[in-house]
This record gives C-alpha cells, structure tokens and sequence, in this order.
C-alpha cells in the first residue's frame, strides 16, 4: 500500500457520543482530548472507567479492495492496550468508510495515552487522550 495513494485520514477522534441522522450525517458530542482524574495511584481512588467513542473516517483515494483497519491503544508507561481490528472495503461505489468503534477504557496511570490506527499494519495516524492530575 502506497500512502501516497491512500488511505487518508478524513477523521480521528475519541467523543462521548455520536448522533447519526437520517440524511447519512453525523453529529460527534463531546469530542474529547484530555481530561482530569484523581490520582489513580491512591488506594482510595475508585478505578476510573470512561466509556467512549473513537470515530475514524478514512478515504481510500486510489486503494480499492478490502483492507484491515487496527485500532491499538498503548498506556502512557508504554505497556500496550487494548486493540482491535475491522475489515472493511474500499470501491469505487463507496470509497470512504467510517468507523464508530465503542470504547469501555479503564485509565490507571497518569499521562498520555496513545491509539494507532492502522490499515494492513501500515501507521495511518494516532489519536492521544492526555489524562492529568486535578
């Protein structure tokens, strides 16, 4: 894959929620790019969970053809996270695709993590969420 040829990037961000509407658009809420958390090292900090939405918008430009599409978080200690993969399909019908992916992420530690986004194990981009201290 060449990516001077595609797929790009229309899109990448974690939301609170998407609102799909019946003309085909979409509404992202609460986009989201960091937040402030009680210290998770503190044994009476409650585990914190955070229920997202990464939505990726890709444009196949000349790519044709089904591709894999990985989603791979990393901690910000550089341990990896979670991580999934989808197979979608590029055609000159339907050159773009998005993907709505529902996100249950427990956040233990302090800084920033990272979610690659991948097509054929090819970097695409990352989307960061910058987790600090109040």
């Amino acid at each position: 894959m060449s990516v001077a040829g595609g797929p790009y990037v229309a899109l990448a961000v974690l939301c609170q929620r998407i609102d799909l509407q019946p003309d085909g658009t979409a509404n992202l809420i609460g986009i989201v790019d960091g937040l402030g958390v009680d210290d998770p090292a503190d044994p009476t900090t409650p585990p914190l969970i955070l229920n997202l939405r990464a939505v990726i918008a890709l444009r196949g430009g000349s790519v044709r053809g089904r591709r894999r599409i990985t989603f791979r978080g990393w901690f910000p200690s550089g341990s990896e996270g979670l991580s999934a993969d989808k197979m979608v399909v590029f055609t000159d019908e339907r050159p773009a695709v998005t993907l709505n992916l529902p996100l249950e992420l427990e956040l233990p530690e302090i800084g920033t993590y990272v979610f690659d986004v991948l097509c054929d194990d090819d970097l695409l981009t990352a989307i960061t969420l910058d987790v600090q201290p109040r």
